[in-house]
């Protein structure tokens, strides 16, 4: 069994899915008014912002974030060079952590999303 779904509560449905769709290649599949974006990737995750019942922004946990595996620690530096040019909150640079390079970025509502690969070397 695979994960494959997920929801993320947001307090402004079309600015996330335009979010979404613009720095991480998103597809959206479905959209009602300001209730609920579907989107989906390459991989067949069946990713949804939602805000069905008009409710405040979200408290996300500080240590809660989604994140994105790509394959190589080129791919995370050229994605952070990426979305800073693009005016995305970066919270840290490209760093080292165990086996992986990695760097945090700030996505709707605060939530923190981190980009990963195995490091070089």
């Amino acid at each position: 069994m695979r994960l494959n779904h997920i929801d993320l509560q947001v307090s402004n449905v079309t600015a996330a899915r335009e979010f979404f769709e613009a720095h991480f290649g998103f597809r959206c599949t479905f959209q009602r008014r300001e209730q609920l974006a579907m989107l989906e990737d390459d991989g067949g995750l069946a990713f949804g912002v939602s805000n069905l019942f008009g409710s405040p922004p979200p408290a996300y946990p500080p240590d809660f974030h989604i994140g994105f595996i790509v394959e190589s620690e080129a791919e995370v530096r050229a994605t952070h060079e990426r979305l800073k040019k693009a005016g995305v909150t970066i919270k840290s640079d490209v760093t080292r952590g165990g086996p992986n390079v990695y760097f945090m970025c700030v996505g709707p509502d605060g939530l923190m999303i981190e980009v990963r690969a195995p490091a070089d070397g």
